[in-house]
């Protein structure tokens, strides 16, 4: 008997929901790659998405926490735990102005677009970008020049040891495309967001602005990508230059493993055309950097995380 046949029946138990098992990462990921998952639970609540935490680690079964999977390549032999897709959005925002409260899974625009309706400015940067607060918040997430680290206040997190806690701008350690959540394995619950009044007017020309700049970069909405693949090098004399400029210099345009391309109209971004697999994606992947290495000396870090199928989780 697999040890792992008595998680389900604890899980509800101390949940209130049943658990599925061997669902399709596929279906969860905007690159539309990833095996099955061993087990899956999609928690509603924030207090549901604690009690998942909460019931995994004490069954010492690997957890991995998800919210639009945009950011994400998941195996293609999926993975050996639990993934929990974060649907913890609150009917309604919390707005003491200035001051914006956001459950961790609420879609990141849907943030934006009410600090406009009530005119406040700050966040005009992240229109357009996919996925939600927890993890855009996780991975640093901007445009532009600016990052959401720079307008959160503060986040109420779920530590490893099943405490809640605050904690400030500071605390999670914010850095290009990364904070310290992922390594102290803290879970987002809500973040509060510092704005200013604006003036709505222009602010919501800022936002038409940032989107038609995205528009003419990023691949048409819908296709099977997972944004940026590579975060943005700092070169030898310190500057920083877009890994889509070093790709293309690189000869990265029109490189394809499988179903697996190079996105035509900015190299860095891999497409999936259909029946891609995340053996595919690695593989180009792994040819791009070696382009680039070789004609800059600069090696490329990802930006999208691969969750390997026996990843130790959270």
């Amino acid at each position: 008997m697999d040890p792992r046949d008595d998680f389900p029946p604890a899980f509800e138990a101390a949940v209130g929901k049943p658990l599925s098992r061997g669902v399709a990462l596929a279906l969860f990921s905007s690159f539309r790659i990833g095996g099955p998952a061993d087990f899956f639970f999609e928690a509603g609540s924030a207090e549901e998405l604690k009690k998942a935490a909460k019931a995994a680690r004490a069954a010492r079964v690997p957890f991995y926490i998800i919210g639009d999977g945009t950011n994400l390549l998941f195996a293609d032999e999926g993975y050996r735990g639990l993934v929990v897709r974060n649907r913890s959005a609150a009917p309604a925002l919390d707005a003491s102005l200035p001051r914006l409260t956001a459950p961790s899974g609420l879609a990141l625009g849907k943030v934006v677009q009410f600090s406009l309706e009530k005119g406040l400015t700050g966040m005009e940067f992240l229109a357009g970008i996919p996925g939600t607060v927890g993890g855009a918040v996780c991975g640093n997430a901007g445009a532009f020049g600016r990052s959401i680290g720079d307008v959160l206040e503060t986040a109420s997190l779920l530590g490893r040891d099943g405490q809640e806690r605050q904690a400030g701008r500071a605390d999670l350690a914010f850095s290009y495309r990364h904070s310290s959540l992922r390594e102290k394995g803290d879970l987002l619950l809500d973040a509060v967001f510092s704005l200013a009044p604006g003036d709505p007017a222009r602010s919501r020309d800022e936002v038409r602005d940032f989107l038609e700049q995205r528009k003419k970069k990023h691949p048409p909405w819908g296709t099977a990508c997972a944004g940026s693949y590579f975060k943005n090098p700092c070169l030898p004399d310190g500057s920083k230059q877009a890994a889509g400029y070093l790709l293309d210099r690189a000869g990265a345009r029109g490189e394809r493993v499988g179903d697996a391309a190079v996105y035509e109209g900015h190299c860095n971004f891999i497409v999936n055309l259909g029946r891609a697999s995340a053996r595919d994606v690695l593989e180009l992947a792994a040819r791009l950097k070696d382009k680039v290495r070789a004609e800059f000396g600069v090696t490329l870090e990802e930006e999208v995380i691969h969750l390997r199928a026996n990843a130790a989780g959270l």
